[in-house]
């Protein structure tokens, strides 16, 4: 089979992409939002943690309900559904009378996010070519990147002239993502072989049997565990980092916005690498390298943190700890990897959003911890984290070089044993 990807394919990883792009975009947004919203609507700390925890909520129920949906009613609905539901109610904050009425529509807005990604990388795992699946599948975490980048120069520098409304207003274009998904992205013909029904109405059943069972179960476990301890290292140390440096260190927005540039730089570059190691090195040996780079970075940055903050030379651990971050890029790629067709936007997106929405706790821990300890306790903490996640890496199965259909067959039936039965035992 060619490696050679083609228009529709690449439709379907760039709208996978730009719904990537946008998750990362609104929850590091959301730290430069909540400083003006909590004035204006005169929040405590404790309320400010609570509406950033229940986004990070809101995207582990959307990863359940449409990772199901996904395997369900089709890859290419579900991503059009959940981007349309980001875009939708993202507008509608810019509206919002009140605090409640922020959370409640920010708890929606997450549930689409939250959806997005597992049925994206699902879809993006099943249409492309098996020699470059691993580059692609890592290239769709570049976005978080580009997301990052772009919120801090929002946040940055639009945010202070033009208010915390109007960048939700403007910050509600994905709409547009929805109608390229219904024209331009195709269904994952993998997924349409488990169908009933004409092209247009097909449905798939769920094999809650499979669902059941310790081949989906220990996985998923496995994958799990793996989401929650990167998140809790990656929204610990992110969650209030830019509220540390205006508030504590001093900065401006503008100066503050250049930290989450940078963390947005590094985790891109951070991802193509991922991806390029993918498929050269292996998936596991991937992971565990990206996993010790921010290990080391979170080390250097939390020596850093223990001082004022006067050198750009403090930039350079920022890109270190958040280059290995981006070792999250495997996760997508290694999560196809475990389950089969049938349930697979089920186990990607459960196991990918309940692992961010167990982060809900991060930022209540971070909100306690660095008024009065500082920021470095909660670097350090990530450090051990993700020097456990590098361990954790080469627990799953390796999936370089299979393709989804060698995979599906690890998902097979097993036959039943039969007894021969020979001539001479007929006359025994």
């Amino acid at each position: 089979m060619s490696d050679k990807v083609t228009k529709p394919q690449f439709m379907a990883w760039l709208t996978a992409f730009a719904g990537w792009t946008f998750d990362y975009y609104e929850i590091s947004l959301m730290t430069f939002l909540v400083v003006p919203i909590a004035a204006e609507f005169h929040l405590s700390p404790g309320q400010t943690a609570f509406l950033l925890s229940m986004q990070l909520l809101g995207i582990a129920v959307g990863g359940v309900i449409f990772g199901y949906l996904g395997d369900r009613i089709g890859r290419r609905r579900v991503l059009m559904i959940t981007i349309a539901l980001f875009g939708i109610f993202t507008l509608a904050r810019a509206f919002t009378p009140g605090y409640y009425t922020l959370l409640a529509f920010g708890v929606i807005a997450a549930i689409g996010l939250g959806g997005e990604f597992g049925v994206g990388q699902s879809l993006v795992s099943e249409v492309m070519p098996t020699g470059k699946r691993g580059w692609w599948g890592a290239a769709l975490y570049s976005g978080a990147g580009i997301g990052l980048a772009g919120s801090a120069l929002v946040g940055g520098y639009l945010l202070p002239v033009v208010g915390w409304r109007w960048v939700f207003a403007i910050s509600c274009f994905p709409i547009a993502l929805a109608i390229i998904a219904r024209f331009a992205v195709p269904e994952s013909d993998k997924w349409a072989r488990h169908t009933d029904g004409s092209k247009q109405g097909r449905v798939a059943k769920t094999d809650w049997a499979l669902v059941r069972s310790p081949k989906f179960l220990k996985p998923l476990l496995l994958c799990l565990f793996a989401c929650a301890i990167s998140f809790f290292g990656f929204y610990g140390v992110a969650a209030f980092l830019p509220t540390y440096l205006i508030k504590v260190q001093g900065f401006s927005f503008s100066k503050a916005a250049w930290f989450t540039v940078v963390v947005g730089m590094s985790i891109s570059i951070g991802s193509i690498t991922c991806g390029w190691l993918a498929d050269r090195l292996g998936r596991r040996l991937t992971w565990s390298l990206m996993a010790s780079f921010a290990t080391v970075g979170s080390v250097l940055l939390g020596l850093v943190f223990t001082a004022r903050i006067t050198s750009a030379w403090s930039l350079v651990p920022v890109f270190v700890m958040y280059f290995g971050t981006s070792g999250a890029a495997a996760f997508g790629i290694v999560f196809s990897e475990q389950f089969p067709t049938r349930v697979r936007s089920l186990g990607v997106g459960t196991a990918l959003q309940i692992g961010r929405g167990l982060s809900f706790f991060p930022p209540l821990i971070a909100a306690a911890i660095y008024p009065v300890y500082g920021y470095s306790p909660l670097v350090f903490g990530a450090a051990v984290l993700f020097g456990i996640l590098a361990v954790v890496g080469l627990a799953f199965k390796e999936g370089r070089g299979r393709s989804i259909d060698d995979i599906e067959a690890d998902f097979a039936p097993t036959p039943p044993r039969t007894t021969a039965i020979t001539e001479e035992s007929r006359h025994v």
